[in-house]
């Protein structure tokens, strides 16, 4: 038996970028993590003549605590690519009172946008369906825009996705990466 963390090497062999960044950001999963970027790191750093080393240190840095899936993950990719901001991962939003309001897949705080990745157990379950429209109606209460996306956007609707994004931000005041 290997580590999460050689293991994670061995598939920079087998594996595209995103694939790779989402496997490596399920090792640093918010419940119940199996491994640290340190210790990532320190692996990669042992092994430096490993095939497709160069993969697996370009892939590091874009690893991220706290992503609850696969899509999450290629999801901020592709908003980062697109020359997007990178948005938070999984970061609690509060109240003026400080009560709790949701936890966004993915979010600009500062541009109250947030992104919701809904896989399809979002839509087969009443109960989460349910409680999906609850959270996102709490945060258009507080003024937030709540973009949603599905396998859809992913494989082939990505421009629409993408220009959704950025006419939300554009409406709260971003001007784009030359500002």
């Amino acid at each position: 038996m290997t580590s999460p963390e050689w293991t994670w090497m061995d598939l920079a062999r087998h594996m595209g970028r995103s694939s790779l960044v989402a496997a490596g950001d399920f090792l640093l999963a918010r419940e119940n993590p199996l491994s640290s970027i340190a210790a990532i790191q320190e692996v990669i750093d042992r092994r430096p003549k490993v095939k497709r080393i160069r993969m697996a240190r370009e892939v590091l840095p874009l690893l991220r605590v706290g992503v609850d899936s696969p899509q999450e993950s290629r999801l901020r990719l592709k908003i980062v690519d697109a020359g997007l901001p990178e948005p938070a991962v999984t970061a609690p939003i509060f109240d003026e009172r400080g009560r709790y309001i949701s936890t966004p897949d993915l979010q600009y705080k500062e541009y109250k946008t947030a992104m919701e990745y809904e896989g399809d157990h979002h839509r087969s379950d009443p109960v989460q369906w349910g409680k999906d429209i609850e959270r996102d109606d709490r945060l258009r209460a507080l003024g937030w825009i709540v973009l949603k996306f599905s396998d859809v956007q992913m494989k082939g609707g990505w421009a629409h996705a993408e220009r959704k994004i950025r006419d939300a931000l554009v409406s709260r005041g971003w001007r784009g990466p030359s500002s």
